[in-house]
């Protein structure tokens, strides 16, 4: 009995002291998991039991709703069934996080303002192929083969992220679902730890792109490539970008991805990205911009590999306020009086 209880003190004492780096999760493991789904008389989770003996599957771990608060015990909120604070302020517990909130696909007319997730929303009903691709249309889940997260090779969402959160993750290098940026598999990046809920200048996610020298090229670490798993025709393959015969860059046929501002002449309107004064080369948090280094935060852009152009410059993951996911009012402004983020970069248009 003594050894069984020593061996258990270690396995505590693991869970929130890691020898080394950190884990994705820490605490009790009856915070996440059940052995019976039993406890005093009760059942612990109501729609459970659940796969790998958990108390609740991906939606209902990252839900909160009983109010605006989007992290609770450590936990990133991506559905609250009250609105969080958008745009994000960078003061408040009630800000949208980096990926944006499914509030707003679960609200009427809801439905262009994010991805209908399996277990939040209905299936979308205007699409017969997946934007963006030849695929027929499918209604996307949180994590395997139908989702973005976890190992996309496999159908079963618990199984795509087998170990994730338990998995030391001090270094991303994508090597494994625990070890790559956000559970997203085999993509890079720098974490920002509380999820953007405070941001500004030098307080982000630092996301991974490459400045590409062809519209076929690929970089499977990007988080454009992971956007173009599903929405491939956006971001790369002969004639998808350029006109037929054309060089790699203008005439677009497309918004470019992965492709660096700094390729553009040094007086370019390009060259004037800011964040609170035009010209001022502050990296803008609300439309982010890429780099191929990502070990650290880009503070101060500097149009050598770091201001790369990709799927979140203007839209959010989850969802946002605005149609197509948008990260600002593209079509209220300037009616609405609020900020049109196209003119971050495209600052002669302002």
């Amino acid at each position: 009995m003594g050894r069984l209880w020593l061996i258990w003190l270690i396995a505590s004492v693991l869970l929130v002291f890691p020898l080394e780096g950190w884990t994705r999760v820490t605490g009790p493991c009856s915070n996440c998991h059940t052995m019976h789904n039993s406890q005093g008389g009760s059942v612990v989770s109501a729609g459970g039991p659940y796969e790998a003996l958990l108390v609740n599957d991906c939606v209902g771990c990252h839900s909160n709703a009983s109010g605006a608060d989007t992290i609770v015990g450590g936990t990133p909120i991506v559905w609250n069934t009250t609105p969080p604070t958008y745009p994000p302020s960078g003061s408040s517990s009630t800000n949208t996080l980096a990926g944006g909130n499914f509030y707003w696909v679960t609200q009427s007319g809801g439905n262009p303002k994010g991805h209908n997730v399996s277990g939040i929303a209905s299936a979308e009903t205007r699409f017969s192929t997946v934007p963006g691709s030849t695929t027929s249309y499918y209604q996307v889940t949180c994590a395997g083969t139908s989702g973005c997260h976890g190992d996309r090779s496999k159908s079963d969402q618990y199984e795509a992220m087998y170990g994730a959160h338990h998995e030391l993750d001090s270094t991303i290098d994508g090597t494994t679902v625990g070890r790559s940026f956000r559970f997203l598999n085999g993509i890079l990046g720098k974490e920002d730890g509380d999820w953007e809920q405070s941001l500004s200048s030098s307080d982000h996610n630092q996301y991974k792109g490459v400045d590409r020298t062809s519209e076929t090229q690929d970089d499977t670490s990007t988080i454009s490539h992971l956007c173009a798993e599903c929405h491939g025709d956006f971001h790369n393959g002969s004639g998808n970008l350029t006109p037929s015969g054309g060089t790699w860059g203008s005439p677009w046929l497309r918004h470019p991805t992965d492709y660096d501002m700094g390729n553009t002449p040094s007086g370019s309107e390009y060259r004037q990205y800011y964040y609170s004064a035009k010209g001022d080369n502050l990296y803008n948090p609300l439309v982010p911009v890429a780099s191929s280094d990502v070990s650290s935060v880009v503070s101060t852009v500097t149009f050598n590999n770091d201001t790369i152009v990709m799927c979140l410059s203007c839209h959010r993951a989850h969802g946002s306020p605005y149609d197509s996911i948008m990260r600002w009012d593209y079509k209220g402004w300037p009616g609405n009086g609020g900020t049109n983020g196209c003119v971050i970069c495209h600052t002669s248009k302002d």
